[in-house]
């Protein structure tokens, strides 16, 4: 006799250890009271500060402005009667529009991020729906199997093609190759009679060879699942095209294609290129007039301080503002370099998905979404195979 089922446990190993794999923090998934203490200080992982290219533009910003300092105080021959109160009052007119535009910006970004997540939870929830409204009349197992196997393949598509379009155009075509023969299985060793997580998201040679002609497969499967369910509701094995039941059953699967279309609509259509390449200029020429400005005002003061006239007056007077131009000047690109970099990652919520380890900040976890949508279909399958006292129903046409 086999052990006992009340003693197994609910998930195998495998699937113990991906969920403590998947319980690591991501984008989705943190504590919020956390960002009220201190502790909002030691976070790096999934935050901007892991960005190399924030760093590299404040220290090209930091060397302008000594570069621009030294010319000063060794080129100009009276650097004293500079105006640097011109170049302040041009950094303050920037400053106002900088900052309109890129909350602007960053409230798009936030939005289309937002519609991303939701048009693929839109997609799983319906996976699931569809499961279980099937699973509930006692349909065919073969075939419901089959079908719940599409639509994690098309959930699958998805989330290869929009990795995809993060990689350079001639390296997209051999990335969906190899995730598809991937997911390519032998029919021996896929049984659609058998609903296990290993089994959810492979095709089988014949299925490969007819989508690998097809320009976007997480789509068209959707072709596939409509009319298999079409045809089990002419065998009699779900209730009939006229009848209501019927109608849930397709409505469910116009969701997740509508869920589908929602994440590609939200992807493709991106902010108008003139609108973010003028933001990010004026991002950066407001940092650059900032540089400048931190760098004459201390060139004017390593002019006097060199000159060795009126020291007293340098250290009490011209360091002090020199101080204060350096926390203003630092502060403000800073800040608005932060908030450009942010708003980008947030717009692209798929960058670095080509990687599954990746830690892009603002990257939508969609692989922990897809391990998880498999496990609540398989735990689903293992309770409708083990009810407590009564029989699985079957639909008689």
């Amino acid at each position: 006799m086999g052990e006992d089922i009340e003693k197994q446990p609910l998930l195998e190993k495998s699937k113990v250890e991906e969920t403590a794999e998947d319980d690591e923090a991501d984008s989705m998934s943190y504590d919020a009271r956390k960002l009220i203490t201190f502790e909002v200080f030691r976070a790096t992982t999934g935050t901007i500060w892991v960005k190399g290219s924030l760093w590299r533009s404040m220290g090209l910003l930091l060397v302008l402005a000594l570069l621009t300092a030294l010319g000063v105080a060794f080129m100009v021959k009276e650097p004293e009667k500079l105006e640097t109160d011109e170049f302040s009052k041009l950094n303050g007119f920037l400053k106002a529009i900088v900052g309109l535009l890129l909350g602007f910006f960053l409230s798009s970004s936030v939005n289309r991020w937002y519609a991303c997540a939701s048009g693929f939870l839109a997609l799983f929830n319906a996976i699931r729906a569809l499961h279980m409204q099937l699973a509930a009349i006692g349909a065919n197992k073969e075939r419901v199997h089959m079908c719940i196997r599409y639509c994690v393949v098309s959930a699958y598509s998805l989330h290869y093609s929009l990795s995809g379009q993060t990689l350079p155009k001639d390296e997209r075509l051999e990335w969906r190759a190899v995730k598809f023969d991937a997911m390519c299985e032998d029919k021996e060793n896929l049984d659609d009679q058998v609903m296990s997580s290993g089994t959810l998201a492979k095709i089988h040679p014949k299925e490969k060879e007819i989508l690998a002609k097809v320009e976007d497969p997480s789509q068209t499967l959707w072709v596939w699942v409509t009319s298999l369910l079409t045809r089990m509701a002419s065998d009699g094995e779900i209730p009939a095209m006229p009848t209501p039941t019927y109608g849930k059953i397709l409505s469910l699967a116009d969701q997740a294609y509508g869920g589908i279309r929602e994440v590609q609509g939200a992807i493709c259509v991106q902010p108008p290129y003139v609108y973010v390449q003028t933001i990010a200029m004026l991002v950066n020429v407001n940092n650059i007039v900032t540089a400048v400005s931190f760098g004459m005002t201390l060139g004017v003061t390593l002019s006097v301080a060199k000159s060795g006239k009126n020291i007293k007056e340098v250290i009490s007077a011209d360091l002090q503002d020199v101080l204060i131009q350096f926390i203003m000047s630092t502060t403000g690109p800073f800040l608005y370099q932060t908030l450009l970099e942010v708003a980008v990652c947030i717009a692209q919520p798929f960058a670095g998905c080509s990687d599954e380890k990746n830690d892009s900040p603002g990257r939508i976890p969609t692989w922990k979404l897809l391990s998880n949508l498999k496990k609540d279909l398989g735990d689903a399958e293992y309770m409708t195979n083990r009810l407590p006292c009564w029989e699985q129903p079957r639909f008689k046409s």
